[in-house]
């Protein structure tokens, strides 16, 4: 027999940690690893966090392996490589370079792109914020500039608004929706981000889009809102999300449902093809659809995951279902807000403890009486002993009986 090819197309946090897994759980066949950038494996939330406002500009990405730690992985590492086309149906790989791998599973990680609006197209002073090189471009940008515009009002979007105004840049922040992280929180804890950076000095615009970018001699000079207002900004930050990087796979004979649909097990539509990260298209587990799940924790996750189950799949064992609770958070100017489970719009926010007007507490998102979601800042050891009680769905009234937060910390 053979031995084993697994190639993983992607070299984020997904994609390493997926080689990482596999390596650990035994796997010791060929393990390919390409990533479209240059770098070594990095991390991306502190592009929008640390890296943005950090006084000096960094020298590298923040690595999540130094290039010792990979040697110890074995791998066949392709960086600056891309994926171009996939046969699904005999796991055969198109590369930039003109390569073609076959593989006995195929691990795709690729990720997201960020979204732009078309209209802003090669206008100078325009900025999207995905890699570690459109952060060092921000930088640059916001060396020379007095005043930002950021529109986008989610997790990256505010968190680029606060790294923007602790640089000392004026800031307003963009946003139809009407609260800050509306689709992460809900508008009750997006009204607490909303709080937050009006106490720094951002302008917020809230419930406006942007009508038009006003430009001079090709770079961004001023932004005007849907309702007329207008002033003049040097820099401007389209946050407005990502879109799955599966244009690649257009012909591949994969399911695309907004990435790549995925069964309970990170299976693909064809045996052998898998998906993790922002990449990985799952079944909603609020009800039905299929949604993304774009946090941090749950790119290692789901790897985690499916990397048992390419092991489990090489053994003839039984795959075993992704079971994670889904966790997020935010580091915005000196507040964590963090988030357990997967709110929605229509849940009642029930404070826990503490209070929303300080910004220090915890509420319960619940719907039909039970607890669908825990959400807080400044009691992050309280938040965390939540989480059974919302894996389990628990009703409110047990969680309130439990009362597993720290009261002494919040009244302290």
């Amino acid at each position: 027999m053979e031995p084993a090819r697994v190639v993983i197309v992607g070299a984020g946090l997904a994609g390493l940690r997926t080689a990482e897994r596999l390596r650990r759980g035994g796997y010791d066949g060929t393990l390919v690893l390409a990533g479209a950038e240059r770098h070594l494996p990095y991390d991306r939330p502190p592009l929008s966090k640390a890296l943005l406002s950090a006084t000096d500009d960094p020298a590298a990405p923040p690595v999540l392996r130094t290039a010792e730690r990979l040697a110890e992985l074995d791998l066949d590492l392709r960086l600056g490589i891309r994926a171009t086309a996939l046969d699904a149906g005999t796991r055969t790989l198109t590369l930039s370079d003109g390569a073609t791998l076959a593989a006995d599973h195929v691990v795709l990680a690729t990720g997201l792109v960020a979204r732009t609006v078309p209209a802003w197209a090669g206008l100078a002073g325009v900025h999207t914020l995905r890699t570690f090189d459109d952060c060092l471009a921000i930088r640059r940008a916001a060396g020379g500039a007095t005043h930002a515009t950021v529109v986008g009002a989610g997790v990256l979007g505010s968190e680029i608004a606060a790294g923007l105004r602790g640089r000392g840049l004026a800031v307003d922040l963009v946003d139809p929706l009407p609260q800050p992280l509306c689709r992460v929180v809900g508008e009750e804890v997006g009204a607490v981000v909303a709080g937050l950076h009006r106490s720094h000095g951002v302008g917020l615009h809230l419930g406006r889009a942007v009508a038009e970018l006003t430009t001079a001699d090709g770079h961004v000079r001023g932004v005007r809102l849907d309702d007329g207002s207008h002033w003049a900004t040097d820099l401007v930050v389209a946050a407005v999300g990502g879109a799955p990087d599966t244009g690649w796979l257009a012909g591949s004979g994969l399911a695309l449902d907004d990435g790549v649909a995925v069964d309970a097990h990170g299976a693909a539509s064809h045996p052998g093809i898998w998906a993790v990260g922002d990449l990985a298209s799952v079944a909603d587990p609020r009800g039905t659809g299929r949604l993304r799940i774009e946090h941090w924790t749950a790119a290692g996750d789901l790897a985690a995951t499916v990397a048992g189950n390419v092991l489990a799949a090489l053994r003839d064992e039984d795959p075993k279902a992704h079971t994670e609770l889904p966790y997020m958070w935010s580091d915005q100017y000196d507040t964590k807000l963090q988030c357990l489970g997967l709110p929605r719009a229509g849940d009642e926010v029930v404070l826990l403890t503490g209070s929303l007007d300080d910004g220090v507490f915890l509420a319960a998102h619940v719907a039909d009486g039970r607890v669908r979601a825990v959400s807080g800042a400044g009691i992050p050891a309280g938040l965390m002993r939540c989480r059974t009680a919302v894996a389990d769905g628990v009703p409110l009234a047990e969680l309130v009986a439990l009362a597993p937060w720290d009261r002494k910390k919040v009244t302290a």
